[in-house]
């Protein structure tokens, strides 16, 4: 192992860099809208959003526990 460099087992989340932080948010402002014509696109960004984060990854980006809910339920239909 001499390498030194330490994997720290403190840290149960991963740490969202800002890049990734603004592309979630983009995604759940998308994944959170009620216009009918959206249907598309908000079923595009909760696919992206289930197969990209988890869902500790989305509460720290400001998604509400009712929006994490209905991401990662299934099926999904507008």
């Amino acid at each position: 192992m001499g390498s030194g460099i330490e994997i720290g087992a403190h840290c149960t989340l991963r740490i969202v860099d800002e890049n990734r932080r603004k592309t979630l948010q983009a995604l759940i402002g998308i994944a959170s809208e009620s216009a009918p014509t959206a249907c598309w696109g908000d079923e595009r960004a909760m696919a992206l959003l289930r197969s990209q984060a988890t869902a500790d990854e989305l509460r720290e980006a400001g998604a509400d526990e009712a929006l994490i809910a209905h991401i990662y339920a299934e099926p999904h239909a507008c």
